[in-house]
């Protein structure tokens, strides 16, 4: 006799994904879309140890900045400066203050400190800060009111000697990427040299920023070179 065979085969269920147009699956992808937002808006929200971060940052930062100050201040430059300063009749107090801020933008801008001290010698032999000139020139890198608030320096009077030096290096320095790194044409520049009608054998002007310079240089080697002569 014949026997029938039957074969059972069972199919097991399989989750097929929902149609995108479908509404359970907008929904689904809606749900997901919150989840990820959530998630972002979790991450991007400062905790605690982000607070502490950014403390421990600021606090290492002005470590670092008052390391850097004191740096200056006990730097061979500054001693030398504040030499020549004192011998030229500044204040103990002035002349640390005059000191610190031209090694700071000499610097800053790349330009030696004691370059920068030559043309305040020449500019201003007194030390004075709230010195004018006849042109109206004030303080001690003698800068000219005009240039009040550009430069990037701060806008304050151009009587606070930091405030003053920071227009005079920045104007040094432009008028050397003006002349190319020619010294004396830069110095020219610097001095307002045109016609050498504002001030007399201003042409001269280089020549007195070397002197004053080389004194400057001699004094760091013997302390008992005397004062820095004027032009």
């Amino acid at each position: 006799m014949a026997v029938g065979r039957f074969v059972v085969v069972l199919v097991g269920a399989v989750a097929l994904p929902l149609p995108l147009g479908s509404a359970d699956g907008l929904a689904g992808a809606h749900a997901e879309d919150s989840i990820l937002e959530q998630l972002a808006a979790g991450a991007a929200r400062p905790t605690p140890l982000d607070d502490s971060l950014d403390e421990i940052g600021a606090r290492a930062r002005a470590i670092q900045e008052e390391a850097n100050e004191i740096e200056v201040l006990l730097s061979p430059e500054v001693t030398t400066i504040r030499r020549v300063l004192a011998r030229q009749g500044a204040t103990p107090e002035l002349a640390a203050l005059v000191a610190g801020s031209l090694v700071r933008e000499g610097r800053r801008i790349g330009i030696a400190p004691s370059f920068l001290l030559a043309v305040m010698l020449v500019e201003n032999p007194w030390i004075d800060p709230e010195a004018r000139s006849h042109m109206g020139a004030i303080g001690l890198m003698q800068v000219m009111p005009f240039h009040a608030g550009a430069w990037g320096c701060p806008e304050g009077d151009l009587t606070i000697p930091e405030v003053n030096i920071c227009y005079g290096a920045e104007i040094l320095a432009h008028a050397l990427a003006r002349s190319g790194g020619d010294l004396d044409r830069a110095l020219l520049r610097y001095n307002g040299c045109v016609l050498g009608t504002n001030t007399p054998k201003c042409h001269e002007y280089p020549s007195w920023v070397r002197r004053a310079r080389a004194s400057v240089e001699r004094l760091r080697v013997d302390p008992a070179e005397s004062p820095v002569p004027s032009a």
